[in-house]
């Protein structure tokens, strides 16, 4: 099992945060920008999307909180009020496309509040050159591109990605020496 690491990063204002945190996660439809990156989607046995789970907790600040309990995810979370930044990531997310429907649909409603940035799901840690999901912030929506592979992606964005993600992991890694 080898999993991909989901990293956000955004413009938000801390007030509009909030409220997307207090917010209960909502359902979305199927529209053309989720077929397109569904289509996109290179997995075995591919079947219809037909419907998008959510996360049934209270709010979204709860689904963060349930990521950055468990252990197993290796999740930070972090703001910076000077930038008006907000960033997260798990290290260890998830290796199946259904599963991260839900955090898709969370990345969506999130897209509301946002005013720009991206989110990637990818093989960071296993040297694969695999994206399961980018998704990219912009005028009040977050839209899912038909990226598949890093090349794909913007040099500066995922040299950002990847220097962050280092740190996260040698931070833990600092952590589980002591």
């Amino acid at each position: 099992m080898e999993l991909n690491t989901l990293y956000i990063n955004i413009q938000i204002k801390k007030g509009k945060l909030n409220e997307f945190f207090v917010a209960k996660p909502m359902t979305t439809g199927i529209d053309d920008n989720w077929k397109q990156w569904w289509d996109s989607c290179e997995m075995y046995n591919k079947t219809e999307l037909k419907n998008i789970p959510t996360y049934t907790k209270e709010n979204n600040r709860n689904v963060i909180d349930d990521l950055l309990r468990d252990s197993f995810f290796c999740s930070t979370e972090q703001y910076d009020d000077k930038k008006q930044q907000w960033g997260f990531t798990s290290l260890n997310f998830s290796e199946n496309y259904y599963e991260i429907l839900p955090m898709l649909a969370f990345l969506k409603q999130l897209g509301l509040y946002t005013e720009s940035g991206y989110a990637l799901i990818y093989d960071w840690m296993w040297g694969d050159e695999a994206v399961m999901a980018f998704v990219e912030f912009r005028k009040g929506q977050a839209w899912l591109e038909p990226i598949t592979t890093h090349a794909q992606i913007a040099p500066k964005i995922l040299d950002e990605a990847n220097r962050y993600l280092q740190e996260v992991s040698e931070s833990f890694y600092k952590k589980g020496q002591d």
